[in-house]
């Protein structure tokens, strides 16, 4: 997540007021409701009119784009509401604007650093786990099912707040057996796949619902028996994947997210090629 310094530009109209101490900004309006970042004292703040017990909805405007969330109403220094009309001891009647209070592009000092987050654009990271397969052959029906590793890396765009898009590039090994044949041999080893995958994600609070559209190429076999020996391109396919996560949150920058997901695959020999697993994903926000 990105970190920048708090810069009020001038808004555009409505009622603007002044934070008389430093508060947080909140996504809702509530005591336990995530915090965005943190508004020094002196911050203006333009008042969009909602309001939700002591909770007021406001917008800062920032150089480089606009941030809404939720203040305690006692934080507020003052309200400067529109123009008003208003008479003097004499009678006579005075124009006295109230204009709203308008920020001058004045970055926050120092020794007051705003910690206002703005939205992350990308993630990247790195992921490892643990994955059971099974594979149904097409003409002799020969079932070969293992278990092994995957591990990569990941990067996405949000393509809002809620939705993220990206690439998984990763390795897929699996350890296994062949059920016996009609002769009654056995063929068991070790099968590698390269994995390249196109992620939609969703996330909601902290959970994670995703599916990808993967490629598996097989780039390697070994300590299979050498009479009739699968090949490497037996092993590869186009998959569909899904599945479920929940992220943990270890820093402003870092999450820890477990993930666990299912997928198949049709390719040139075996009509079905099945995988689950789990795994744990490093994510790094930018």
């Amino acid at each position: 997540m990105i970190v920048s310094p708090l810069r009020a530009e001038e808004f555009s109209g409505g009622t603007a007021a002044e934070l008389a101490r430093a508060t947080n900004l909140l996504r809702d309006p509530q005591e336990d409701a995530e915090i965005i970042g943190r508004l020094p004292k002196a911050t203006i703040l333009n008042l969009l009119g909602n309001r939700s017990g002591k909770w007021l909805k406001i917008e800062v405007e920032l150089v480089n784009g606009v941030e809404q969330g939720w203040v305690d109403e006692s934080a507020l220094k003052s309200t400067v509401d529109e123009e008003k009309t208003t008479s003097d001891e004499n009678g006579d009647r005075k124009s006295d604007e109230k204009k709203s209070k308008r920020g001058k592009k004045r970055a926050i000092p120092e020794d007051e650093l705003a910690v206002l987050k703005r939205d992350s654009s990308f993630v990247y990271g790195v992921f490892g786990g643990a994955n059971y397969g099974t594979l149904d052959s097409s003409y002799e029906q020969v079932l070969f099912q293992g278990i092994g590793g995957q591990g990569g890396g990941l990067f996405s765009f949000f393509l809002n707040r809620e939705m993220t898009l990206g690439v998984e590039v990763g390795i897929t090994q699996l350890s296994g057996a062949q059920a016996p044949t009609s002769t009654g041999a056995v063929k068991s080893g070790t099968a590698r796949l390269l994995d390249i995958a196109a992620v939609y994600e969703y996330l909601y609070r902290n959970f994670r619902f995703f599916g990808a559209l993967q490629y598996s190429a097989g780039i390697g076999i070994a300590d299979f028996p050498p009479d009739q020996p699968p090949s490497a391109s037996d092993f590869s396919g186009l998959w569909l994947k899904g599945g479920v996560g929940y992220s943990f949150e270890i820093s402003t920058v870092l999450n820890l997210v477990l993930k666990g997901f299912y997928g198949y695959s049709f390719n040139r020999v075996y009509i079905g090629f099945q995988n689950f697993g789990v795994s744990a994903y490093l994510e790094f926000r930018g």
